[in-house]
């Protein structure tokens, strides 16, 4: 438990360091450091990204769209069936894999978004147990 506040220090202190600008460079960096680049201040850059990065998942991902009610991956979901659509019920499985190649972000978030789709029962037939749509 020492130990890890004894690094958060050093970190902390590493971070007040400022680098100097006469400082002798190895060569290995000189093209992305030439006379006309910027020189930033990584740790307040990885600050102001990720609360970027946070409120764009929230608003263009977790929040449903305010002209239809529904989510990118429902979207993309009802654009797979849309696209397989031979006026069959077609099985959940099938689905999710077409929908894939829409939305690679894993099968789970998928099948969430058709049982809900499914649940609301405007958009999607089910039929059975859910094995087929």
């Amino acid at each position: 438990m020492e130990d890890e506040n004894k690094v958060t220090e050093e970190i902390i202190e590493d971070d007040d360091i400022e680098v100097s600008e006469d400082a002798e460079s190895s060569g290995k960096y000189d093209r992305l450091l030439e006379s006309d680049s910027r020189k930033f201040k990584l740790s307040g850059m990885f600050k102001d990204w990720y609360l970027d990065y946070a409120s764009y998942v929230i608003l263009h991902r977790a929040v449903p769209h305010i002209a239809d009610g529904l989510k990118p991956v429902q979207r993309r979901v009802l654009h797979a069936m849309y696209r397989m659509d031979d006026g069959s019920y077609t099985k959940v499985a099938n689905i999710v894999g077409q929908a894939m190649q829409f939305h690679p972000h894993g099968d789970q978030s998928i099948l969430g978004a058709l049982v809900t789709l499914g649940q609301k029962g405007f958009t999607v037939d089910c039929q059975g147990n859910w094995g087929n749509i």
